[in-house]
């Protein structure tokens, strides 16, 4: 395989360091990133060159290159503290297809399973993330044992959260790559739950002190709940597919902070029980309402905006919705601690939303 393509926009082909640095360039979050930011996403794409004295020269030739190939744009301002110079700052275009990345992908012997990268509109990024998986394929695709998701990825791309981040791509489109494909599976991480009663109810709180808090008061004054579970923040987002080890389980609540994280991670947890056909996952609308009452906005947060604010706190229903949107909106957060032992104890009301519905 060759390790260099043909630059539809210049006469001279694509060095392998060029196409490495462009596609981790499109991680980058901004279109501009300055000199002392290209050194560091270039120790990541070409780490061997950290102790090479050409190191500054090489990089003067793979901007160069990528200028050429219409890949980015460099300042006019020059850096000339050392030879030699180099641009201060880079534009980055907007993620598209590009002639360059098309050249790529034609260059390369795709396996079967990938030969519509050939027609794809892809970016440089996205055919060096296939290349990586046309390796795995050539080199372990006969092996019949499956893997954990990050596992699989360590072993396919060198880093175990890459997977994580392509599986929202257009690379997973139906007809593309699939876990399926790379024999991965999602591992179900364990779910901390405590049993408190023996009704079908689980309750899953964000934080561990609120969680300590309920469990007690659960524990001293059964209902419905049978289970109240500590989600570990984020981490329920992949954890919730533990409850299918509960059987028991008819119904699951959840309760945590008003802000953006913690209305995110029981929208994306009821998607995924909603996949893995789990009892769905419902707001604890009596907590929420208390919380709503009781709590003391804490400032400080980023504003979100009308529509991100309705998107994240959709999942609470009405009125809680609304309430909820107006905090965000306006740059504010509520703490799921605000409800603590005292306030439980003299607003029983709090139970509301933790009944089984029934079959």
């Amino acid at each position: 395989m060759s390790s260099t393509i043909a630059n539809t926009n210049h006469s001279d082909p694509l060095p392998a360091r060029a196409v490495r640095l462009a596609a981790a360039l499109e991680e980058w979050p901004r279109r501009t990133i300055s000199l002392a930011e290209v050194w560091d996403v270039y120790a990541t794409a070409d780490p061997a060159s950290a102790t090479r004295p050409t190191r500054r020269a090489e990089l003067a030739t793979t901007l160069e290159a990528l200028t050429a190939a219409r890949l980015i744009t460099c300042s006019r301002t020059r850096d000339t503290s050392a030879m030699p110079a180099l641009p201060t700052r880079l534009t980055l275009p907007s993620a598209q297809a590009s002639p360059t990345a098309a050249a790529l992908a034609r260059a390369i012997a795709w396996r079967p399973e990938l030969a519509w990268a050939t027609t794809a509109r892809l970016t440089v990024g996205q055919v060096e993330v296939l290349r990586a998986v046309n390796t795995w394929l050539r080199d372990r695709g006969r092996d019949d044992d499956s893997a954990p998701l990050r596992e699989r990825s360590l072993e396919v791309f060198g880093y175990e959260k890459r997977l994580d981040a392509l599986l929202g791509t257009s690379l997973f489109a139906p007809d593309r790559l699939s876990l399926a494909l790379l024999r991965a599976f999602r591992s179900r991480p364990p779910l901390s739950t405590r049993r408190v009663g023996d009704g079908p109810v689980m309750l899953v709180v964000e934080n561990a002190d609120t969680f300590d808090t309920l469990s007690q008061v659960l524990s001293d004054a059964p209902c419905e709940v049978g289970w109240i579970a500590w989600g570990a923040g984020a981490a329920f987002e992949a954890s919730v597919a533990s409850i299918a080890e509960l059987t028991e389980v008819r119904c699951v609540a959840y309760f945590g902070d008003i802000d953006a994280d913690g209305l995110r991670i029981p929208t994306s947890a009821s998607v995924t029980a909603a996949r893995e056909e789990l009892p769905p996952v419902q707001p604890a609308t009596g907590l929420y309402q208390l919380l709503l009452q009781a709590g003391v906005p804490q400032q400080g947060q980023p504003r979100l905006s009308q529509d991100r604010a309705a998107e994240l706190t959709s999942w609470l229903g009405e009125p809680h919705a609304s309430q909820s949107a107006a905090l965000l909106i306006g740059g504010c957060r509520l703490a799921q601690e605000t409800v603590g032992k005292r306030l439980l104890m003299t607003a029983p009301q709090w139970r509301d939303g933790l009944d089984w519905p029934g079959p």
